[in-house]
This record gives C-alpha cells, sequence and structure tokens, in this order.
C-alpha cells in the first residue's frame, strides 16, 4: 500500500475515532506526609492546587537543597503558582527533609508546640485577612470558576440547613472530586471559628 494511502486511512480511523473517545480522571487521592515542619502546610495549600503530591515522592531521593530550591522558584516563575516569596525557604526545607538529601533531619524545636496554632488561630481574625493569609483568591473567585468553583456556586449549592457547618469542613479537611478533578487542600491549621468566618462569607455571596 502506498504511504499516501496508508497514512490516508490512519487519519481516517483517528477521526472516526476522536468522537467517542472521553477520558475521565480518578478523584486525587495522594497526600504530602505530614510533617512537624512549617514547610508541611505552605506545601499543602501551595502545591496541590495545580499537581499531586506524588509529583514530590517521584523526584530523585538524593536531591540536594539546591535541587528543591530551583524546583520551588521554577514553580513561581514562569508556571506562575500563586505563593509569596517568603513562604519558599520553609518549603524546600519540608521538601528537602521529606523528599530529598536531607530526609530523616530533625524538624528545628520551634515547630514542636502544636498545640499553640489553635489558640492563635481562634483569635477571630477578619474575613480579609483570613483570605489573603490562606490564598483563597489564588484559586477562587467572587462569581466565577478559576482554579475551584466560585463563591457564588459554592452559597448556591450549600444554600440552607447547616450549609456553614458543610462548608466549613470542607476548608479544614480539604478534598477532591466534588468540583472537579483538582483537589483542594486541606487547611486544617484554621481554628473552627475561623473555617466558619470563611463558609459565612462564602455562603453570603
Amino acid at each position: 500500500m502506498p504511504i499516501r494511502t496508508l497514512a490516508a486511512a490512519v487519519a481516517l480511523m483517528l477521526a472516526g475515532s476522536a468522537g467517542a473517545l472521553e477520558i475521565h480522571l480518578p478523584p486525587e487521592t495522594a497526600a504530602y506526609k505530614p510533617s512537624e515542619l512549617p514547610g508541611y502546610q505552605l506545601v499543602q495549600r501551595n502545591c496541590m492546587t495545580c499537581h499531586a503530591a506524588q509529583y514530590a515522592s517521584s523526584q530523585p531521593p538524593a536531591s540536594p537543597r539546591a535541587y528543591w530550591e530551583a524546583t520551588v522558584k521554577k514553580m513561581k516563575k514562569p508556571f506562575g503558582a500563586q505563593f509569596a516569596d517568603e513562604d519558599m525557604p520553609a518549603m524546600v526545607d519540608y521538601l528537602v527533609k521529606t523528599y530529598g538529601a536531607e530526609r530523616g533531619a530533625a524538624a528545628p524545636a520551634v515547630a514542636k508546640p502544636a498545640a499553640a496554632a489553635p489558640a492563635a488561630a481562634a483569635s477571630g481574625k477578619d474575613v480579609k485577612t483570613l483570605l489573603a493569609a490562606n490564598g483563597c483568591m489564588a484559586c477562587h473567585a467572587l462569581d466565577q470558576k478559576v482554579v475551584g468553583p466560585g463563591f457564588t456556586e459554592v452559597a448556591a449549592r450549600y444554600k440552607g440547613k447547616d450549609g456553614v457547618a458543610a462548608v466549613a469542613a470542607n476548608i479544614r479537611n480539604g478534598g477532591a472530586g466534588k468540583w472537579g478533578p483538582v483537589p483542594m487542600p486541606p487547611f486544617s491549621q484554621l481554628s473552627e471559628a475561623d473555617a466558619a468566618t470563611l463558609a459565612k462569607y462564602v455562603l453570603s455571596r
């Protein structure tokens, strides 16, 4: 069979099957390894909005700190990840000590008092402060989908009984599959009171 005829046949086969092809991705279930290092919460918050946790575990285990620094910087520029420059050192520290060449290095003593965090988080911060501190508007807008759903869409779904409790639990626990394939990382560092403040704001849209 002449090459042109063969190419044409292949093209027809592909064209005929293209309309029937559907791909359904399973919901994201992987998670970053828990740690007392400050960068753990930052990585959960900043990295899972764009890719799965397997990205970190698939990197060479002997990767030095410089490798992880370059990787984190690459995610911000040129890829455009939305996190603050001051978050980067803690994120790198967590990644290299959890997945890279410094695995097993002890967490600094200052990271230990986990019991103090809820008390500080329960201080009743205002909504604007909570939105900015947790990077909410990097993935959400008021009335349109960005990475995650717009707040008006969330409000429409959870309108009515126990809506605040449900949305607050989703904020603290994270999840996947409710609004598409991109997972929402957990914001477990938030107190129940602050999560409820955010939930009330979302549901008021």
